[in-house]
């Protein structure tokens, strides 16, 4: 994407008003019929837009996927961050949250698939957003994991391997080769690794990937 296609940013509260009214809009027609419902002329009806301006803010179907899927995570950060997390470990505040993740994806099949495939089909045509929506996801899963107080370097590196653990349990899900109660089971087992000691993460990560250099996205 070069630097004149850039998306425009709102920057004045009514255009962050047409801003969320499309995000808004658009969530509601990938819950009823998934991402092949979203045509960009209806959606700009929808919202109350012009067309010019949809395609102002969102240069295309994907990056507006992404947009919707990074302002969920917005707003879970949102209510994360105003409540203390529950579990009295690590392993029980992840485990806690990624399965809450879970059961809220479950309850829309249509819209989780759409936001998946939008985050992990379309290449790094759009890197600013993509890094913006893992950010933020990493904001939310780190805030929960310390509970309060803070995270080692070495939770941490285990704390990305879970994230990704239940990222693809619940992409089996959506594939149909895991039932839910098989995805929240593989996510709470992938949780027990946090219990590891430092010196055994340390140590198997040295073997199984001494070169791999684990960097939090944020």
């Amino acid at each position: 994407m070069t630097q004149e296609n850039l998306p425009a940013v709102p920057e004045t509260p009514v255009q962050q008003a047409r801003y969320d009214r499309v995000i808004a809009a658009a969530t509601q027609i990938l819950s009823a019929g998934g991402q092949e419902a979203v045509q960009m002329k209806d959606l700009a009806q929808r919202a109350g837009v012009s067309l010019a301006t949809l395609y102002r803010y969102f240069p295309s179907k994907e990056y507006l996927l992404l947009a919707v899927l990074l302002s969920r995570y917005q707003a879970a950060w949102l209510l994360v961050s105003a409540e203390e997390p529950a579990g009295d470990t690590v392993r029980d505040r992840v485990a806690a949250h990624f399965k809450r993740e879970f059961r809220a994806q479950q309850r829309n099949q249509r819209l989780t698939a759409a936001l998946a495939a939008a985050l992990t089909g379309g290449g790094r045509s759009y890197s600013s957003i993509i890094e913006a929506v893992e950010h933020t996801h990493w904001q939310v899963i780190r805030h929960v994991a310390a509970g309060g107080g803070t995270l080692s370097e070495q939770q941490e590196k285990l704390l990305l391997v879970v994230r990704d653990i239940a990222s693809a349990a619940t992409r089996r899900w959506l594939a149909g080769t895991y039932s839910a109660a098989d995805a929240e089971a593989v996510i709470e087992i992938g949780c027990q690794l946090l219990e590891l000691p430092d010196a055994v993460i340390d140590e198997e990560l040295a073997r199984v990937a001494p070169d791999v250099t684990y960097t939090p996205a944020g």
